[in-house]
């Protein structure tokens, strides 16, 4: 078992907010020290935003499951500013051609020397040979 890993905002919405990996994220996050970026708050609320304007789902639903995610954010996970992050998630993400916000997520991983969990094959697919990235 690993002792620590970083969590994407994959992971964290899975947890969260039903569907088909969601309790494969569950099962991942039973690491004892969990870390994430603080962007990854912003980009679960808009998986919760999309959860209700594309999908249609219960706004009062999603708000507790956005909430439930924002608490376990604060206090299961070392949080992370993005900003400092960002030379390194740039490089990376040049090199990787993987987007600015999953290079954050890499960066994060590559400078606590843990792996990145995802749950998003495209990420996987383009650092997997260069980073420790874990499909889940």
């Amino acid at each position: 078992m690993l002792d620590k890993v970083a969590l994407d905002s994959n992971i964290l919405a899975a947890m969260f907010f039903k569907e088909d990996a969601s309790q494969r994220a569950l099962d991942a996050v039973t690491k004892p020290d969990l870390i994430t970026l603080d962007l990854a708050v912003i980009e679960v609320g808009n998986v919760a935003w999309k959860q209700v304007t594309l999908f249609g789902r219960d706004r009062d639903l999603t708000l507790k499951a956005l909430q439930k995610c924002q608490t376990f954010i604060s206090e299961a996970c070392d949080v992370v500013r993005a900003q400092d992050m960002m030379a390194k998630a740039y490089d990376i993400s040049i090199v990787t051609t993987a987007s600015f916000y999953d290079s954050l997520f890499l960066a994060l991983a590559e400078k606590e020397q843990v792996p990145l969990l995802t749950l998003d094959k495209k990420l996987y697919n383009k650092a997997n040979s260069s980073f420790n990235v874990q499909l889940i």
